[in-house]
């Protein structure tokens, strides 16, 4: 009986890991996606200056 709970127990630990590394990727490697829904002039905007600062250290990398 032991057996079956340490192995649901895994399988648990499994997906929340999953789960997690699947939303930390998706985070890392899009951080902007959530700035095209806004309805705003984005004056201040925290994600519009990310997107900036971004582009300008591309800009430096290429050149």
């Amino acid at each position: 009986m032991e057996n079956y709970q340490e192995i649901i127990v895994y399988f648990i630990l499994t997906c929340a890991f999953l789960i997690a590394g699947y939303k930390l990727y998706k985070k890392l490697f899009n951080p902007l996606k959530g700035c095209s829904g806004c309805e705003s002039d984005c004056a201040g905007c925290q994600l519009q200056d990310l997107k900036k600062d971004i582009e300008e250290n591309k800009r430096k990398r290429a050149g």
